[in-house]
């Protein structure tokens, strides 16, 4: 969806056009569910936090200026808000193994299907999980949501000078790790 569009369905939904937002969850959702996914360990709190974003953001939306950030990285805000949330939260709760993995388990057919198929998506998500914070951040905001640098940089609150080192630091430290992961080495 063009900027222009963008900024359209937004004034729409500010003025309470549900549709409007509808077309701005169809356009960011994947994008939202990328980022929210490379930085949680599991798909069902990736899908519960992509909701969450989305249902803070149309609770947000009225206070939210289009001649501000824009929609994309406001958007990209409130993800990362609700990644550090859910990592408190998980910080103070004891993980729980469901119905589904425990059936998976008792199936290896299962399994073995499951673990081929993650195997390379799960290979850059914990290598993603091992950049810092901001690193993660860049990544997904250039490669994931294919974000030019000038709104990167706003939505980090830094210069575009200081994002295009990020992101060089960054895909050198992916490719290191990603290096380690092929040659066996440990983590």
């Amino acid at each position: 969806m063009r900027q222009q569009d963008v900024e359209r369905q937004v004034r729409r939904a500010q003025q309470g056009d549900a549709r409007a937002f509808e077309r701005l969850y169809d356009a960011f959702y994947d994008r939202v569910y990328g980022f929210v996914r490379s930085r949680v360990p599991d798909v069902e709190t990736a899908k519960d936090l992509a909701a969450t974003v989305f249902i803070r953001a149309w609770e947000a939306l009225p206070s939210y200026d289009i001649r501000g950030v824009p929609f994309a990285a406001w958007l990209f805000r409130i993800a990362r808000n609700a990644v550090i949330d859910e990592y408190r939260r998980m910080a103070r709760e004891v993980e729980r193994v469901s119905e589904d993995d425990a059936a998976m388990v008792a199936d290896a057919g299962a399994v073995d299907e499951a673990v081929i198929a993650r195997c390379d998506a799960e290979t850059v998500r914990r290598a993603v999980r091992r950049l810092t914070d901001e690193q993660a951040a860049v990544i997904a905001l250039r490669f994931f949501w294919d974000m030019p640098v000038t709104d990167v940089a706003k939505a980090l609150g830094k210069t575009e000078g200081a994002v295009k080192a990020m992101q060089h630091r960054a895909v050198r430290m992916l490719a290191r790790i990603l290096s380690e992961e092929a040659d066996g080495r440990p983590e």
